[in-house]
């Protein structure tokens, strides 16, 4: 640690305390996310316990101090690792709690015994804790890695997954490799605690690379909970054609729990749920016009039957009746294919805009704010 300039150190504290910020806020609902937030957050304790000790020229302590905290990151880190490799998800707390206990424990006796077994028998505890704590260090990376292989190995996986768990199986191998370095060092007569430059320098680096690894789940929910994803996208475009259809037709718009955000998957699925609902009920407005589905199932063009829909949410809007004596609300077959019927809505909400335009009508009801009220 003494290798590595206070600079460096505190940009990486920064860096590495708002993403774990960002992560217990945001990404922290399965047990591999609250591992991987514990282990981060005891790696930034760690770091910060180290730099006050150090401002207080006290060198013994501020390593005593980030053993111990790296010592409790590496607990969580092990149960991640085990938990990764196929140990059972639901005795994971219990688990943690024994991995947790066995670190504490560990993390307390350099702090009490260091004076004394150093004025006993001349053995610095601390060091011997560092080079004890290669055995399980090294194990977690191998078990890491093991996962990681395994699912690399699967048919069928993308390629993000494939990048992902190639990352994640070069820092296990890193890992391992530095605490067999550590081990090798102590049993050469050097201190493990004093890694060199060149060992420090790439620890850091690759204490960036994970740290923007583990940034990429809370990367996707920013920029979801933004709608700048690709689901948030869709909703966006299918937005104006939604809008005016559940405007004309409110008794369509689902009711939910509106206690928290909706995803942005649960929110393009009531959309486009909300749209075909609305064109079954707007169907009695426009009798010559068939049932809605994908282009290959409708005998109009899309903007002809953009126009007709357009006329029949004109028509309900001021209060005409049904052009036909069948029933408004009629049983129509659902698509096969989703992405086809996602594709076919998307096409009539591009026709939408021309749509409107050619009636020259205002597609402003005065409750269509409530329903987009409500249905967010």
């Amino acid at each position: 640690m003494n290798a590595v300039p206070a600079s460096v150190l505190m940009s990486v504290a920064v860096f590495v305390g708002l993403m774990t910020m960002g992560r217990w806020l945001l990404v922290n609902k399965t047990s591999t996310d609250r591992l991987i937030n514990r282990a981060w957050s005891w790696t930034l304790v760690a770091i910060l316990l180290y730099e006050a000790a150090s401002a207080l020229h006290r060198p013994d302590l501020a390593r005593c101090l980030y053993l111990g905290g790296t010592l409790m990151a590496l607990a969580s880190f092990y149960g991640l690792a085990q938990l990764l490799d196929g140990a059972d998800p639901a005795s994971a707390r219990r688990r943690q709690r024994r991995y947790d206990s066995i670190s504490a424990a560990v993390v307390i006796s350099p702090i009490l015994g260091t004076l004394v077994i150093h004025g006993a028998f001349g053995i610095h505890y601390a060091e011997v804790v560092w080079t004890l704590s290669a055995f399980p260090g090294a194990f977690s990376g191998f078990l890491l890695g093991r996962a990681c292989v395994r699912e690399l190995r699967v048919a069928g996986s993308s390629i993000s997954e494939k990048l992902t768990y190639a990352a994640l199986l070069a820092f296990s191998i890193y890992w391992s490799a530095s605490f067999v370095s550590m081990l090798g060092r102590s049993l050469a007569g050097m201190k493990p605690s004093e890694t060199g430059t060149v060992w420090a320098v790439v620890a850091f680096l690759m204490q960036f690379a994970i740290t923007m690894l583990t940034a990429i789940p809370l990367v996707t929910v920013l920029l979801a909970r933004a709608g700048w994803d690709r689901t948030g996208r869709t909703c966006r475009r299918l937005r104006p054609l939604w809008r005016d259809l559940t405007a004309a037709v409110p008794e369509v718009v689902l009711l939910g729990d509106h206690s928290a955000p909706g995803e942005p998957a649960s929110r393009l699925y009531r959309m486009t749920v909300e749209i075909w609902d609305a064109l079954l009920h707007l169907k009695p407005f426009m009798p010559e016009c068939p049932d809605p589905g994908p282009p290959a199932e409708c005998d109009n063009e899309m903007r002809g039957y953009a126009r007709q829909v357009a006329r029949a949410v004109r028509a309900k809007c001021a209060g005409n009746p049904p052009a036909a004596t069948f029933p408004a609300r009629r049983a129509v077959q659902e698509p096969r294919d989703r992405e086809a019927e996602l594709r076919y809505l998307l096409e009539l909400a591009h026709e939408w805009p021309k749509a409107i335009a050619a009636l020259h009508y205002p597609f402003d009801p005065p409750h269509a704010a409530a329903i987009a009220a409500v249905s967010q």
